[in-house]
């Protein structure tokens, strides 16, 4: 028997990931209204206030690397130093 599927109307949409070494690329009011949702959904009455800004933490730790491996380093977290050179054979 053979069988005929209309795939016409079938769209296929791929989403592009960005990874651990793209996080600087991510717009600076996508990472704000991403914050504005953790805020919702863990009912805070604000993400900033004295001495305390979310809005700010998640942008340094997305958009300055610096800032990252100091955020890091206090909560303990090690850093892997991937090294591109070694996987395209340069020296």
């Amino acid at each position: 028997m053979l069988y005929l599927y209309n795939i016409k109307n079938i769209a296929v949409m791929e989403k592009y990931l960005i990874h651990s070494n793209e996080l600087h690329l991510i717009d600076a009011e996508k990472i704000h209204q991403a914050v504005e949702k953790l805020v919702e959904s863990l009912d805070l009455a604000a993400g900033s206030t004295t001495n305390f800004n979310l809005y700010q933490v998640v942008e340094s730790y997305f958009k300055d690397l610096e800032k990252r491996r100091k955020i890091n380093h206090v909560l303990g977290i090690k850093e892997d130093r991937y090294e591109f050179a070694e996987d395209f054979g340069i020296k």
